[in-house]
């Protein structure tokens, strides 16, 4: 089965919902000019892309890719900026959450989405790690308490967790001078939505959402 790492949209409409419910009213313009007939995840990347070539702020960059992803593509995207965190990868601290994200892309059972949110509250949010734990908590099939009827997230969410994990990831640790902490770390999004980088025990789960 071919792993599908991107997001589907009925409509250019939809994608420009996406956008706006994601606070990413900057693009919008941007995607006229990719979107035809039935918009998917693809002309997301496109916008992404040709955001990056003028210059724009990578912020809005991770944002609108994001976006592009499927939500477990997404929630691979945050654990592996989280892994490539600026300034020496991912504290010992954060891995409980980060370990709990890739656990719930190994096997996205509810009750494992449930323990990364759990994960994500005792680390916070200010850790990529935490965002990316968030992200998958999102990326489940409810976000109602277990004992409640399922409560689906919307779709933006788990997208905008895992741009808060990559923004994190650049500039919790940058120094004054040095590399740009972003170019590494927007590149794994642009392989994962090329279908270059990927975990093997995870392309079944990708496959399917």
């Amino acid at each position: 089965m071919e792993t599908r790492v991107l997001a589907t949209f009925a409509d250019e409409e939809a994608v420009k919902q996406r956008l706006q419910a994601s606070e990413l009213s900057e693009p919008l313009s941007a995607v006229e000019g990719v979107a035809s007939g039935t918009a998917l995840g693809e002309g997301l990347v496109t916008v992404a892309a040709r955001l990056r070539a003028i210059g724009s702020a990578p912020r809005l960059i991770a944002g609108v890719l994001a976006q592009a992803l499927s939500r477990p593509a997404a929630v691979w995207w945050a654990c592996r900026a989280s892994r490539a965190e600026h300034g020496g990868g991912a504290l010992e601290a954060d891995l409980p959450a980060l370990e709990a994200a890739e656990a719930w892309l190994r096997n996205p059972e509810q009750w494992r989405a449930y323990a990364a949110n759990e994960a994500a509250k005792s680390i916070g949010l200010a850790s990529p790690a935490g965002c990316a734990a968030l992200a998958a908590f999102f990326a489940g099939e409810s976000i109602a308490p277990s004992h409640l009827p399922p409560l689906l997230p919307e779709p933006h969410l788990a997208g905008m967790a895992a741009a808060a994990a990559v923004e994190l990831a650049a500039t919790r640790r940058v120094a004054p001078e040095g590399p740009d902490p972003w170019a590494p770390l927007l590149d794994i999004g642009f392989g994962i939505a090329a279908g270059a980088d990927h975990w093997p025990q995870v392309s079944a789960t990708l496959a399917t959402r």
